[in-house]
């Protein structure tokens, strides 16, 4: 059986088709691994156009505790805190359907920037990392995801006022007893059904109706995001 692993703001253990997959048709996604020096696992890179505006995008992925609505094998997503700073921490579990295969959990920090992009004009960044405590309460018989950093970057398409320009960097290790290599093997093969994922819901009413953002007021310059395997904010 093949498993698949992306993360979206976390991990989501996928599998082939014969289980299902993350709803619509994936647009064209490039996807590139790099080994990191001294770890086991891969940093896994990806580049692809959603056909939607940034801050649609940006909605639906800043939409935490919707993802047991879209996103796959998501089971629960609480935000546990936020911060002044406006950092967000985030208790997720996974859950498969198969047999032999426990639930992942994990709690991590997201930070988001709003940004201008090289034309001026406002995008998105969210940045990831995980966080050290479960939440009490939650169940123990899920196992704890001991690597996940990561971030997407949403630009607008150049020429387009309709388009996004999606980059989206991961770095996981899922613990537990899958092999290093089957799991670079899955965040390779798994990223075009997250991007699937994402790019139904922002066609969905719920999102696709939001209207934009004022251009009024200051917005930061765009934050360095180098490899996500070495992230720390």
């Amino acid at each position: 059986m093949r498993w698949i692993l992306v993360v979206p703001a976390a991990a989501l253990l996928t599998v082939s088709s014969a289980w299902g997959q993350a709803p619509g048709t994936p647009p064209p996604v490039h996807v590139e691994t790099r080994a990191m020096p001294g770890r086991d696992v891969k940093q896994v890179n990806a580049q692809g156009t959603i056909d939607a505006p940034p801050h649609i995008v940006r909605a639906v992925i800043a939409d935490l505790e919707r993802y047991p609505a879209f996103m796959p094998y998501v089971k629960e997503s609480r935000v546990l805190s936020r911060d002044a700073s406006g950092d967000v921490r985030n208790y997720q579990r996974l859950s498969f359907g198969l047999p032999l295969v426990q639930d992942r959990h994990y709690v991590i920090r997201i930070t988001e920037w709003e940004y201008r992009d090289a034309d001026r004009r406002r995008a998105w960044a969210f940045v990831w990392r995980l966080e050290g405590d479960l939440p009490s309460g939650v169940s123990r018989d899920a196992v704890r995801v001991s690597v996940n950093s990561g971030h997407w970057d949403l630009r607008p398409v150049a020429g387009s006022e309709s388009a996004t320009d999606v980059r989206y960097c991961v770095f996981t290790d899922p613990a537990g007893a899958l092999p290093k290599w089957l799991v670079g093997l899955a965040n390779a093969e798994g990223i075009p059904r997250l991007f699937a994922a994402v790019s139904t819901a922002a066609a969905s009413p719920r999102y696709a109706s939001l209207p934009p953002p004022s251009e009024e007021g200051p917005v930061a310059e765009r934050p360095a995001l180098g490899d996500c395997a070495l992230e720390r904010r």
